[in-house]
């Protein structure tokens, strides 16, 4: 059975501790996550759908951080270009399809104030 087939718990019943063994195919277990990548899209498990943005926030801090460790003498102007092409891109993926909470809007907007 390929790997990337499990389940995730949302809803009120989310907290409960599921064991790897109650959901079987023939003799394939199906593993219970807490969380799960979709399109590039870290999904959490909760009282509703939540979203994780942990990871694009690295991955937006790496790239800000390569950037700014190749472009010592170019001009700001030439930064703030491969900022906007290259990292923002990673911050703004996905938004107009998801609903973002105030708090998690907050963390994307202090990375972008952060970098540029």
């Amino acid at each position: 059975m390929p790997a990337e087939i499990y389940f995730e718990l949302i809803g009120p019943h989310h907290h409960i501790v599921h064991d790897e063994a109650t959901m079987r195919t023939g003799q394939d277990t199906i593993n219970w996550n807490k969380s799960m990548k979709y399109l590039g899209v870290q999904f959490k498990s909760g009282h509703v759908l939540q979203t994780d943005n942990e990871t694009v926030v690295q991955k937006f801090y790496a790239a800000a951080n390569a950037i700014c460790n190749h472009v010592k003498f170019a001009s700001e102007m030439s930064v703030l270009f491969l900022m906007e092409t290259f990292c923002l891109p990673l911050l703004s993926y996905s938004c107009e399809a998801l609903s973002y909470s105030k708090q998690q809007l907050n963390q994307l907007n202090i990375c972008w104030n952060r970098a540029s």
